[in-house]
């Protein structure tokens, strides 16, 4: 341990990861959280969107397995339900349904109570980790280019704590842009994109009388012209979590009536029946203004010592693609690795930059699909990339080699490059398979 006390601001799923990963390097790690957190916490007003399902995807429950050995089967124990991306996944696209053949990669399927929940657990139990809750940060304590701890209320009284290193952790509400800025220190404007995209949500319990074929199911908006959509969820072991989607306008209405009649006009009629005979277990909630946005902490060069951020407080990614989970965790695999080389108080930018190329793929994944609802015209190379991503989706059906790739890919398991292959690249350009010479 070179270095005694690391200071986390925000307890949720980012912050309880790099929690974990800094109990290697430092003597003392303090979670400081706006939420007050008892035992059993449930929804907590700092993460409004727990009232709608979260993936974790196959690369995410990876690293997490790396974090925290044992994790999948505790979630499995506490009712999460494994599913094969294939064979358990019934998917629609504009062009029909996806093959239903196995592929060996599955995920589980919980809320996002639940896994942060056991997470926050394991993490309390690390005899050199603890939680402050109930603080609402300020601002920052700085001393001539170095980040020396944060300030601000607690009970209605002043609190202030200090570390040799603050990671912000915050989430998309991080306020780190403006505390920086009172210092001196100036981020380059953010890229913003907004998906004009909107969910809403309600938990049901299983209807066991309704025998359905599958663990999820899901159909899918495509721009330019598919503007409804949904998904049903097996969860914690005995609910469904139904959402619809709306995109380019389109938006799911919060009453029993529209919730029902909104899912009655998509392909999937599974989701429209369990709405009709499963008793609700939450009231509807909506999400919209689904944006993305990257906060360019890697290009600050007067970047302050002893200051990391990540998670959404760097790149938060609109929440219809379910990559925020995964791209937290990969956050923080990368924060363990570089502890082992670096003092990255001393050297912050070694890791900003790091997350940064990390978060490449999955910014242009969601951001080359978001800008299909654009009014205005996406440069050249998104183009490209949209008109490829068409002809992907127009050959899915049917074709289970196409799929399986896709699949891979979209659970961040392959590069993006795995569709580029030739044998995929063949059928993507003429809609049909290669013989064997032609391969």
């Amino acid at each position: 341990m070179y270095s005694d006390r690391a200071l986390v601001i925000g307890a949720g799923f980012a912050g309880l990861l790099a929690a974990r990963v800094l109990s290697e390097s430092y003597g003392d790690v303090v979670l400081v959280e706006r939420d007050q957190i008892p035992a059993d916490a449930g929804h907590r007003s700092g993460v409004p969107q727990a009232h709608h399902p979260h993936a974790l995807l196959a690369r995410g429950a990876e690293v997490l397995e790396g974090l925290f050995s044992g994790l999948g089967a505790e979630l499995r124990a506490a009712g999460a339900v494994q599913a094969d991306l294939g064979s358990d996944f019934a998917s629609r696209a504009p062009a029909g349904w996806a093959p239903r053949d196995p592929i060996g990669l599955s995920v589980l399927s919980t809320t996002r109570v639940t896994i942060e929940r056991i997470i926050r657990r394991r993490v309390l139990k690390l005899p050199n980790v603890s939680l402050v809750d109930g603080v609402t940060v300020d601002g920052l304590l700085h001393d001539r280019g170095t980040v020396t701890g944060v300030h601000g209320r607690r009970s209605g009284e002043p609190f202030t704590d200090y570390a040799d290193l603050v990671v912000d952790a915050s989430g998309r509400t991080s306020k780190l842009v403006s505390w920086l800025a009172e210092f001196g220190v100036h981020c380059p404007a953010p890229m913003i994109v907004n998906g004009h995209l909107a969910y809403t949500s309600r938990l049901y319990h299983v209807n066991h009388d309704l025998r359905l074929g599958w663990k999820t199911a899901y159909e899918i908006t495509h721009a330019p012209t598919t503007r409804r959509g949904g998904a049903v969820s097996s969860v914690d072991g005995d609910l469904w979590f139904v959402t619809l989607f709306g995109a380019g306008g389109d938006i799911a209405p919060t009453d029993d009536d529209g919730f029902l009649a909104y899912a009655t006009t998509l392909e999937c009629q599974d989701i429209a029946e369990i709405i009709k005979t499963a008793t609700p277990a939450s009231p509807i909630h909506r999400a919209t203004n689904l944006r993305s946005r990257w906060n360019r902490f890697h290009k600050v060069p007067n970047w302050p010592r002893g200051l990391l951020a990540l998670g959404d407080s760097v790149v938060s990614l609109n929440p219809v693609y379910g990559h925020g989970m995964t791209l937290a965790a990969l956050n923080c695999a990368e924060l363990r690795t570089l502890l082992q080389e670096h003092d990255l108080a001393k050297e912050p930018l070694v890791f900003q930059r790091a997350i940064a190329r990390t978060a490449r793929i999955p910014w242009m994944s969601a951001t080359t699909t978001d800008l299909g609802w654009s009014q205005k015209k996406p440069p050249r190379g998104t183009r490209l990339m949209q008109w490829y991503a068409r002809r992907l989706f127009e050959v899915i059906p049917g074709n289970p080699q196409v799929y399986r790739a896709f699949l891979r890919v979209s659970q961040m398991v392959d590069h993006p490059v795995a569709l580029l292959r030739p044998a995929v690249l063949w059928t993507v350009l003429t809609g049909s398979r290669p013989r064997a010479r032609q391969r």
